[in-house]
């Protein structure tokens, strides 16, 4: 009788660390595949941000190339705010900037 009784524990304690297993993997494949942030909207937003973070270099380049530290200082007459509105479409924080383009 007790023999039975010890299998069956050991049954049961088997049981419950399968299904846990079970519960764990299924819950990171939804994790990883079916949640709203699932591992493929993460690899987007990451080239996104490189991209981003490209295109900051680059303008940041442009700026340097374009203007020495010396032409900044003696910036009188706003040069490079020009430059930077007109051909960067760069804008002040508390204004809007609309771009029209005709086609």
């Amino acid at each position: 009788m007790l023999e039975l009784i010890q299998k069956y524990k050991d049954m049961n304690r088997r049981l419950l660390i399968v299904i846990s297993i079970i519960t764990v993997v299924v819950f990171f494949v939804y994790l990883f595949f079916f949640s709203e942030n699932n591992i493929y909207k993460h690899r987007e937003l990451d080239l996104k941000i490189k991209q981003l973070d490209e295109n900051i270099a680059n303008t940041k380049n442009q700026i340097n190339n374009i203007y020495t530290y010396e032409q900044l200082e003696n910036d009188t007459a706003g040069k490079l705010e020009k430059y930077a509105r007109e051909q960067l479409n760069l804008q002040r924080s508390d204004e809007d900037v609309f771009v029209v383009v005709y086609e």
